[in-house]
């Protein structure tokens, strides 16, 4: 009978390892997509952020671009400008470092500015009536600001929601109020009719709107992968000639170069899995996410990977994948070929060969997003 028994609860024994270890690998995608941490100080003072610990209170208080972000070690809450936060996992202290640790799903909304709008994209179903009433602003002047010459509006369409006049200051240039009023020295020069970069304090220079753009045929809603703030204008340079390969024939450039400076912190654009990652000849340490639709996503050239984005795990939109760097061009590791900076591909899996997208236009309606 014992011997029975002990044959029995053996066999139960290892009937429950097998349902445990299958519940961890199936429960791994979704758990993995939530464990990964981050240096809070490392990466909100890779983005220019201010960050102070506060010991007494086991707090972290972070400054950057007019937000004002509250951590406590422990707490699954954050604060961000007085709104609460919740995360999918506690501030945490490193054992190991005694640094303090935040998810990686969560910097991106914590970190990206909030602060009114000047360039408004219209959306779906809206109105000059509905958008006055947003920003608190009357029809007459959304009319006046942006030279409309009827009340109806398309998605897309880039609106004036400030006055779109600007009084030159004491020390102002033309690429400082183009920074200032996030428009660019090109188009601010063109709408005054400006022969010269010379400025005047007092002198008054009115800002155009950012250029409208037609909805992409899908990810309407997905991400830019950086920061504001934290890179270089980006040009459509899909489909230029690149010299370096592995055959010695030029091949086209499958892709659209963000630069930026090294470490600064890279996001998914969407919700997807990590089907491959490591070291590309080309693209150098590189991560490639799926999304549901069959579109890859394909992020090149990092220094670096965040925590939880292991192969054929799932990843959320927002969150942080990687870090911006200079590797590829050659053998593992080899980096500084080039300046710093993220290149991003898109490709529809569907086709054998993986046909590529040009992201530019999609990049271009994140960016405002």
């Amino acid at each position: 009978m014992d011997y029975l028994m002990k044959k029995l609860l053996l066999a139960l024994g290892l009937v429950m390892c097998i349902i445990f270890l299958l519940g961890s690998i199936e429960g791994r995608s979704m758990a993995d997509a939530a464990s990964g941490y981050v240096n809070i100080r490392n990466v909100f003072e890779s983005i220019g952020a201010k960050v102070d610990w506060v010991p007494d209170q086991q707090m972290i208080r972070i400054e950057r671009a007019g937000n004002q972000i509250q951590l406590t070690v422990g707490s699954r809450i954050a604060f961000k400008n007085g709104a609460r936060i919740t995360m999918d996992q506690p501030v945490r202290i490193n054992p190991s470092t005694q640094s303090s640790e935040m998810s990686t799903r969560f910097v991106h909304q914590l970190a990206k500015a909030e602060r009114r709008e000047r360039h408004y994209r219209v959306k779906t179903d809206d109105s000059l009536w509905k958008i006055s009433k947003r920003f608190g602003i009357s029809v007459d002047q959304l009319v006046q600001w942006n030279h409309l010459s009827s009340p109806q509006v398309y998605p897309g369409q880039h609106l004036q929601v400030q006055s779109p006049y600007y009084t030159v200051q004491s020390g102002d240039t033309l690429s400082r109020i183009a920074a200032i009023t996030e428009s660019e020295v090109s188009a601010i020069r063109e709408a005054n009719q400006l022969t010269s970069d010379l400025l005047q304090p007092g002198q008054t220079l009115y800002i155009p709107p950012q250029p409208s753009l037609k909805p992409p045929d899908m990810f309407t809603n997905a991400l830019f992968p950086l920061i504001e703030g934290t890179y270089q204008p980006y040009q459509n340079g899909y489909g230029d000639r690149r010299d370096y390969s592995t055959t010695g024939n030029t091949r086209s450039h499958e892709g659209i170069d963000i630069f930026a400076t090294k470490w600064i912190p890279v996001f998914a654009i969407e919700d997807g899995r990590i089907i491959r990652k490591g070291w590309n000849t080309y693209g150098g340490w590189r991560l490639t996410i799926e999304s549901e639709n069959g579109i890859a996503f394909y992020y090149a050239h990092l220094a670096g990977y965040a925590a939880g984005t292991d192969l054929r795990e799932k990843v959320t939109k927002g969150q942080l994948i990687g870090y911006i760097g200079s590797t590829g061009y050659g053998e593992v590791g080899t980096k500084g070929m080039f300046e710093p900076h993220l290149h991003l591909g898109m490709y529809d899996t569907s086709s054998p060969t993986w046909k590529p997208m040009n992201p530019y236009w999609y990049l271009k309606w994140w960016e405002f997003e």
